[in-house]
């Protein structure tokens, strides 16, 4: 069969797309229930999709090549490039199956965010030869039979080198062949992410693209000009507009005021809590509860208790910027620490101390995890702490020791003790790690579920663990004299795991599907027994309006930009949480949801009638922040 370059070649192509199909069927096998939505017509729609990106991404990254060893001869010079064109080859399959596994953390193929990874080394490294390690070890095992098979195909003589006018012919057909391959649209612009959705629904683009696709055709994505500037800032402007907290300035549109009140200066302890996604919690979960966080679920009784909460994009770094600036990461914008902060943005940090606030903060992962060092001191936090920095006094069980990062209880612990040393009042922000996978724990003790490091039962052990950790800090602080005039905030940094895997079905065997707006929705708690009355809330929050709401409870005099309200200022005209989903953005209000793939509204849910008032509010809100921030428009 391999007689002459052009079957060589194409036998090669022919072995990347089956192996791209199979990383494919893999992603719908492991995770069915993301895609039980598609009918057959759709679900084979989608494959076909799925082909015809796959044909993008080989042959993008084979053409150069492909066209060289068509012409050369020299069996060494051969086995050179083609061993350069598989690592290629490999790479991209590589990506693609990692994506598999990425996708059980956030229901989305990777993006532009993979060129920050480089930043959580320690993290991906620790699950690499942790949980992973069979797929590491397949991975290594597999690439070096690949390589082995094309250094025996490419180191054999042709028995029938194509010369002449019939490579000139071949050749032709070879290129138009990879060009149209490449291009795959008669259109304008050539095939795109947001062209791979058979029908407009997320399930639909999941299950074409892969993950190597959606990394490089995201890497430059800024695709934000979904209407004018100008009338995208008016329509912002009007829905988060409050008597409250008035626009001040015609050059930076969105820049609010909020007046100094004499109000007590109340200390401010903030949590946020890895993967803490609402659709898994007691308290505040919509499936059964599994008694797996009594603690949170009693503080939440105890406080001022959030329901209809959400974050701002599915990860830890989008929650954190969201938290100390109250902006959405924009699709296709580097992060806070990357290049974000190049604009002016209002800071929690700096305005906290403004107003007379000593500022700390850490995490319990390594210092540069997330850059959160960087991000902490830009933000304005005076101190800032990481694992390395917290000794051990957690009970740890022999031969338990984290790959990574260092226990939650070590965290909160040194954390309490800071606090006992800080000048009031003060502003603390603290980031848990323990809920993040891979899942290692102290003790078996809190192994109720069957543990294992990488699958649901192992995260549900986690949160028993965090729960714990929890209790041990709330309840020792109490008997701090600061405990009285401080306000807790307990929040996450982003949803959690499909509530619905077969390993959780196994506990919840009687519940259906939610919307997938649900692997959005988070907690939030505010505790502070001395000071507020316990109480459910339902007003509509995101991670944006933590900041716009301390500087109201707390009277802060301040000029801010934000694209949030105070979740106690009954006079926002209309409420909404923006979110950032890789190829995705979407809008939640009190009328539903949408998403938008920068071409078509690929999911809907909510009142019959608002899909277009929803899109317009979205195109707006997504116009508006990355304009002026694009303009440095943004705050002063």
């Amino acid at each position: 069969m391999l007689r002459n370059q052009f079957t060589q070649l194409l036998s090669i192509i022919i072995f990347s797309f089956f192996v791209l199909m199979c990383i494919r069927l893999s992603l719908y096998n492991f995770y069915i229930e993301d895609f039980s939505n598609l009918t057959n017509n759709e679900f084979f729609s989608s494959l076909l999709m799925g082909f015809r990106v796959d044909m993008i991404t080989i042959f993008t990254f084979s053409s150069i090549f492909v066209l060289l060893l068509l012409f050369i001869k020299a069996p060494k010079i051969r086995v050179i490039i083609a061993l350069i064109w598989a690592l290629f080859l490999d790479t991209i399959f590589i990506v693609s199956f990692s994506d598999v596994l990425y996708f059980n953390f956030s229901h989305k193929h990777f993006s532009s965010e993979i060129f920050n990874l480089g930043n959580d080394t320690d993290i991906i490294i620790g699950m690499a030869f942790g949980s992973m390690l069979p797929y590491t070890l397949g991975a290594i095992f597999l690439s070096i039979i690949f390589f082995y098979y094309i250094y025996k195909i490419f180191s054999s003589p042709l028995e029938n080198f194509i010369s002449g006018k019939k490579l000139i012919f071949t050749t032709f057909i070879t290129i138009l062949i990879l060009f149209i391959g490449i291009r795959n649209s008669f259109e304008g612009k050539s095939f795109g992410v947001s062209d791979a959705y058979a029908v407009n629904k997320v399930s639909s683009g999941n299950l074409a693209l892969n993950g190597f696709f959606t990394v490089y055709r995201t890497k430059s994505s800024n695709s934000h000009h979904l209407m004018k500037l100008d009338k995208a800032i008016k329509i912002t402007k009007k829905a988060l507009s409050t008597p409250n907290a008035p626009f001040i300035d015609k050059e930076y549109p969105l820049l609010r005021h909020y007046a100094k009140k004499d109000k007590p200066k109340y200390n401010v302890v903030i949590v946020l809590l890895e993967s803490f996604g609402a659709e898994h919690l007691d308290g505040f979960t919509r499936y059964k509860e599994l008694n797996i966080t009594p603690y949170f679920k009693k503080l939440s009784n105890e406080g001022l208790k959030f329901t209809n909460f959400y974050s701002n994009g599915y990860r830890s770094i989008f929650g954190i910027t969201s938290i100390f600036t109250g902006l959405t990461i924009p699709a296709g914008a580097d992060y806070l620490g990357k290049g974000l902060e190049l604009s002016n943005l209002s800071y929690l940090g700096k305005v906290a101390k403004n107003n007379g606030y000593s500022t700390i903060a850490m995490q319990a992962a390594e210092r540069r995890s997330y850059r959160v060092d960087a991000v902490s001191h830009l933000a304005g936090f005076d101190e800032y702490y990481g694992a390395s920095d917290m000794p051990n006094v957690e009970t740890v069980d022999k031969g338990r020791k984290p790959l990574t990062g260092t226990y939650d209880f070590n965290m909160f612990d040194f954390y309490h003790k800071k606090l006992n040393k800080m000048k009031e009042p003060f502003l603390g922000f603290a980031f848990t790690e323990t809920t993040h996978s891979d899942f290692y724990l102290p003790s078996a003790k809190f192994e109720r579920f069957p543990h294992d490091r990488k699958n649901y039962n192992g995260a549900l052990n986690a949160y028993i663990y965090t729960d714990d950790a929890i209790r041990r800090f709330i309840e020792g602080v109490k008997k701090e004299p600061w405990f009285d005039r401080t306000i807790f905030i307990f929040t996450s940094d982003h949803g959690a795991r499909d509530a619905l895997c077969s390993i959780a079905k196994k506990y919840r065997p009687n519940d259906k599907a939610l919307a997938s707006i649900e692997h959005f929705r988070i907690p939030l708690i505010i505790y502070a027994p001395k000071i507020f009355k316990p109480k459910e809330i339902k007003t509509l929050g995101c991670h944006n309006d933590i900041f716009p709401t301390l500087v109201d409870i707390l009277g802060w005099g301040a000029d801010i930009t934000t694209m949030g309200s105070s979740l106690f200022d009954k006079d926002v005209h209309e409420r909404f949480a923006y979110f950032y989903a890789g190829t995705l953005i979407g809008i939640k209000t009190d009328d539903g949801y949408i998403k938008y793939n920068f071409k078509n509204i690929v999911e809907f849910g909510g009142k019959k009638g608002k899909k277009e008032h929803l899109k317009k509010l979205l195109f707006a809100v997504d116009t508006a922040e990355a304009g002026l921030l694009k303009k440095n428009k943004w705050a002063k």
